[in-house]
């Protein structure tokens, strides 16, 4: 798998991808949309998501604030192609609460990945002692994301305005199995 050379960088594996945390180095990149040597990207990457994850990780990295809870890249293990992102939206709050969000470009959507990279992040996510609830929001109209939650084992409700959220709790949450496509590894 052909990812971004700084070695401090958290990879988490799991099933067909690797979520690979995205620095300020690979944020800077992400920007100016241009591949740091040692990576391949997909058609259509970045995305907008991919933006504002980047732009994120830079205004974190002004403000001085380092935390592991930030942005990640979605890179397929078969090809090395990174496909989209998670983040991260801020720490887990005072109650222990973590939003996600996830975007893939066009060509990686309907195989899978989005689930198996929310999978990642919720088993990470409950790894940390701080987190005891994980969130996602969608709205009714993105089918494929709220799929995306349910498959991930997130509790899915529907709010006013046409608002879906995902909710995934610690005591509650099972990941996937040892085995199964989905599963995901240790953080590197």
């Amino acid at each position: 798998m052909t990812t971004p050379s700084s070695a401090d960088r958290t990879r988490i594996r799991a099933g067909a991808v690797t979520l690979v945390e995205i620095d300020r180095e690979l944020a800077r990149a992400i920007l100016i949309a241009r591949a740091p040597v040692g990576a391949q990207w997909a058609a259509g990457y970045p995305t907008d998501g991919s933006l504002a994850c980047a732009a994120a990780v830079i205004e974190a990295s002004d403000a001085g604030r380092t935390s592991p809870f930030g942005a990640f890249c979605i890179v397929r293990h078969d090809s090395g192609l990174t496909i989209g992102d998670t983040l991260f939206h801020s720490p887990p709050d005072d109650r222990g609460t973590v939003d996600i969000g996830y975007g893939l470009v066009r060509s990686a959507r309907g195989h899978g990945f989005a689930t198996i990279a929310v999978r990642a992040m919720l088993g990470w996510a409950f790894a940390q002692r701080s987190v005891v609830r994980v969130t996602a929001n969608t709205t009714d109209d993105n089918a494929a994301s709220v799929r995306v939650m349910e498959r991930a084992g997130m509790t899915i409700s529907h709010g006013p305005g046409g608002l879906v959220r995902g909710v995934a709790m610690r005591d509650f949450w099972r990941p996937a199995p040892a085995g199964h496509p989905d599963a995901a590894g240790a953080a590197d």
